[in-house]
């Protein structure tokens, strides 16, 4: 839900910075943020950022004297 609430931000954003052509720098810059934001959420989704649990997490088995 989150991330659709983020792709309609987005979606939002990118219209107004056409069709106005004012403030295009600021938008510029929510429009990244906005976008960090859903690639965030995709990376923790996918288990790519540490901490996360997903399909890809490695179940590594503990080494002896490797692991601390």
């Amino acid at each position: 839900m989150l991330m659709l609430a983020l792709l309609l931000a987005l979606l939002a954003v990118l219209t107004v910075m056409i069709v106005t052509r004012r403030w295009t720098g600021r938008l510029a810059s929510l429009a990244t943020l906005i976008a960090g934001a859903i690639m965030a959420l995709w990376l923790a989704q996918v288990g790519l950022l540490p901490g996360s649990t997903g399909p890809l997490t490695p179940e590594r088995p503990r080494v002896p004297g490797l692991d601390r």
